[in-house]
């Protein structure tokens, strides 16, 4: 919520109501369905501490918590935000779907179910868009194309070894912080709001990257974080010489230090690892990612 703030800020965007605390009650629905489908399947004294209070109440949550939750988001869709927020939004749900049943399910025997499931809504929407025929028949035979090969090839089994979680989070939390000035600026030309998706992207990645190394244990915290961290940096160095060279607008500049500074700080967490457990590395590396958000938002 901060970082859209931050980018409305940046881009002189109004925020309209109901945009930050829409994305923020979609965020946390999506959270708890993920932490939630963690521990279906799982024995529980194999599970983290804040993964057991997900199991001790998952009905509640499921049965109470949820449904009231997604009550309010559909309110705030329906009557509060526009109409265009509430497109650009829709288009991602089909992603964060795939996002939970990829990620969040252990059960291989029900991820094959869910994916079916998913695939047989998927071709019933696609059909009922007011669409060509031929359009139509096409579009369903390549989706369904795809899901019969995935999963004969049983692609969806080993999903996390070549497109890890924390790169698909991180991209579903970028999407989701820049689609209010996505919307404004539809069709304009010029790279900016893809670099502008990037870097957050890239900020957003090295910060659960790091948590994730960290919590498998920080005297062998994973080299592929301290990769991401090292690959964000060089490509937001790279950006700011984009900007005095005309490549990007000047308007660029903040966010990229901004970013930039987030990223340093990551790194600079990492090399202190050691002297922090990880529930307390988890809370530092929050703060570093959020600081530079408040930064922006409350500079004159």
């Amino acid at each position: 919520m901060l970082w859209l703030a931050a980018l409305a800020r940046l881009n002189d965007f109004t925020l309209m109501p109901g945009v930050l605390s829409g994305l923020g009650l979609a965020v946390w629905l999506i959270y708890l369905a993920d932490r939630v489908m963690d521990t279906l399947g799982v024995p529980v004294e194999t599970l983290s501490i804040r993964h057991r209070f997900y199991h001790r109440h998952r009905w509640p949550i499921l049965l109470r918590v949820m449904p009231v939750g997604l009550g309010m988001l559909v309110w705030i869709s329906l009557w509060v935000i526009p109409a265009g927020l509430l497109a650009h939004s829709l288009a991602q749900v089909i992603p964060i779907a795939i996002y939970l049943v990829l990620y969040s399910i252990t059960s291989l025997t029900m991820r094959r179910w869910m994916l079916q499931a998913g695939v047989l809504l998927v071709l019933l929407f696609v059909n009922a868009l007011p669409l060509s025929l031929g359009l139509r028949i096409t579009i369903s035979m390549l989706i369904a194309s795809g899901s019969a090969l995935m999963l004969t090839l049983r692609w969806h089994e080993n999903i996390g070894q070549f497109f890890r979680k924390e790169l698909a989070a991180g991209l579903l939390f970028a999407f989701g912080c820049t689609t209010w000035t996505r919307l404004h600026t539809l069709g304009a030309e010029g790279p900016e709001n893809w670099v502008e998706l990037i870097l957050l992207a890239m900020l957003f990645v090295s910060n659960l990257a790091l948590i994730t190394a960290q919590e498998e244990g920080p005297s062998t915290a994973s080299p592929s974080a301290r990769g991401t961290v090292i690959s964000a940096l060089v490509i937001t160095l790279l950006t700011l010489a984009a900007i005095p060279q005309g490549y990007l607008s000047a308007t660029m500049l903040p966010l990229t230090l901004a970013v930039g500074a987030g990223l340093i700080g990551l790194e600079l967490l990492r090399q202190n690892r050691h002297r922090l457990s990880p529930e307390g590395f988890r809370v530092f590396a929050d703060i570093i990612v959020t600081l530079p958000a408040i930064i922006l938002v409350v500079q004159p």
